[in-house]
């Protein structure tokens, strides 16, 4: 299994959660709130740059060379509840059991994005909270920042252009999506839960009970696949 993930700070992997700290995962990317938890207003600013105290990683072993870095300019939301307390186990049932909704055909990541969402809200189910709807309307918004992001190779670079709140991102993966999703959410709940925002970001966004709805987003970019998460 590869071990991708990006966020900011000094450590053996690399996750990308937007923080100005790095977290112990490689190719994943996860970003706070910017409004301070606020689901009301915007929260659209976008991460500060590399000179703002962020710091990329990759974890040895791993084949990945696409770098992983990200920032914060928020709080992150508070990991309170029961999401604070409760184990960080996977779920234990089949993603494609969950609910699903009609996919375009024209789609090429249909099938991934009600993969994700899905597999998202197993997770969420195991510490007894609801689902996140599926936000189509920002799906195509969302494959054109993994796009960007896969161009300059900076994850969360093009954080906030669809109006989210929040976002994790796993960078440089290989295709296809559906083998690459489920290993890199995984590894994201892995972090389990805590306040600290550059060990548990992505845990924080996935396990969150500020937002309500969750848009996959999806981009080949040289033959590795950016994929994003963005919360609202």
């Amino acid at each position: 299994m590869r071990t991708l993930v990006s966020l900011v700070l000094l450590a053996p992997l690399s996750l990308a959660a937007c923080s100005d700290t790095k977290d112990p995962l490689d190719g994943l990317t996860a970003v706070p709130d910017t409004s301070g938890g606020d689901t009301t207003t915007g929260g659209t600013d976008g991460p500060t740059s590399s000179d703002g105290g962020s710091a990329s990683m990759s974890a040895s072993g791993n084949p990945a060379t696409s770098a992983t870095s990200a920032t914060s300019t928020g709080d992150p939301p508070d990991p309170t509840g029961s999401s604070a307390t409760t184990s960080a186990s996977g779920p234990t049932g089949d993603p494609t059991s969950a609910t699903s909704t009609t996919d375009d055909p024209g789609d090429p990541y249909g099938q991934a994005r009600q993969l994700c969402v899905d597999t998202i809200n197993m997770y969420r189910a195991t510490i007894g909270l609801p689902p996140y709807q599926r936000w189509t309307d920002a799906e195509t918004c969302s494959d054109d920042e993994a796009a960007a992001d896969g161009q300059s190779g900076t994850p969360h670079g093009a954080f906030g252009q669809c109006g989210e709140f929040a976002q994790n991102e796993c960078p440089g993966w290989p295709s296809p999506a559906e083998e690459s999703l489920p290993d890199c959410l995984a590894q994201m709940w892995a972090e389990g839960p805590g306040e600290d925002f550059q060990m548990h970001g992505h845990y924080i966004n996935m396990s969150s009970q500020d937002y309500t709805m969750v848009a996959c987003g999806f981009a080949d970019v040289g033959g590795e696949l950016w994929m994003v998460q963005n919360f609202k």
